[in-house]
């Protein structure tokens, strides 16, 4: 029996946070997204917004009467200060019920582990990575590899897919991989996470490549929803004295040619700019569904 399959978007702005009446519609909180299937919970990103989501989480557990494992799984797409800032705040992590499964890249050569731990030392922060009571299990995975997951058993494996063939089951969550590299400097992953027949695909700081990004329309095939990238409108992309070309972000125009090319039945478009308020967003809503009808601008909240 297929469980459900949801995705709730608990931070959507990029660079940084921006709180105020101006952005309560769109919310300002940075990158973080909820994927459940059943009792599994998928994180990617922790920016500000997986504060909220790890009260949440908490406030769950403890209600339905607290007891060990809480097992998540928290995947990185890079480890700018905007997908990492909210991690020190994210309260699972300090439980000792917790099992945390990090996956995410290498950092200049250097393991998800090491880089983690330096976003949290003194004087950075009080409390050193490792020191929590939480059991943390962090693996630095390559884009030949896949994650597997299952609704019966919340332990991800890592998975060379030259080496093995991983054995997809009714209750299998399957994540890939896909290393994009026009982010500054060191590129980003992009997420596709499968169950069931349906699919999401997860791709923040990319830019648009001339004639569309053939690497990515092909890992987006058929997607059910594709959340994208579109921090920049076109003139801000272009128009000096500081075009964004270079900055390793797109434009919604770029969104929807990689959309369209790939076949995908919805397109959310995230990662909106700090100077973007809620009206400015409305329009840019309104204005780009007319070239893509199922385009929606995600919201802070919002499943």
């Amino acid at each position: 029996m297929k469980k459900d399959f949801k995705v709730t978007f608990w931070g959507v702005r990029g660079s940084h946070p921006v709180p105020g009446k101006n952005t309560l519609k769109f919310g300002g909180n940075t990158t973080c997204l909820e994927v459940s299937i059943d009792s599994v919970t998928i994180i990617i990103d922790a920016g500000t917004g997986i504060i909220n989501l790890g009260n949440r989480i908490v406030a769950d557990f403890f209600s339905k009467g607290g007891k060990p494992p809480l097992e998540l799984t928290l995947l990185f797409t890079h480890l700018h200060q905007d997908h990492t800032q909210g991690l020190p705040f994210f309260v699972p992590y300090y439980l000792g019920q917790s099992i945390l499964n990090f996956f995410g890249p290498l950092n200049f050569n250097e393991e998800l582990h090491k880089v983690l731990e330096k976003s949290m030392a003194p004087p950075n922060f009080p409390i050193d990575f490792d020191s929590s009571s939480s059991v943390k299990n962090i693996n630095t995975v390559k884009e030949n590899s896949v994650i597997l997951l299952d609704t019966d058993d919340k332990k991800p494996q890592n998975i060379n897919i030259f080496h093995n063939k991983p054995e997809i089951k009714n209750t299998s969550i399957l994540i890939r991989i896909m290393n994009g590299f026009s982010h500054p400097s060191n590129g980003i992953y992009i997420y596709r996470i499968e169950y069931g027949g349906k699919s999401v695909v997860f791709c923040t700081d990319v830019e648009g490549y001339l004639y569309g990004d053939s690497k990515l329309i092909n890992f987006a095939k058929g997607a059910d929803l594709l959340i994208h990238d579109a921090q920049y409108s076109k003139e801000q992309y272009t128009s000096l004295p500081v075009p964004r070309q270079g900055f390793g972000h797109s434009t919604p125009e770029m969104a929807i040619e990689v959309a369209k090319a790939a076949e995908v039945k919805n397109l959310a478009i995230t990662h909106h700019d700090p100077a973007s308020l809620d009206k400015q967003l409305d329009e840019y809503n309104s204005k780009y569904k007319k070239q893509f009808d199922k385009l929606f601008y995600t919201r802070e909240g919002e499943t």
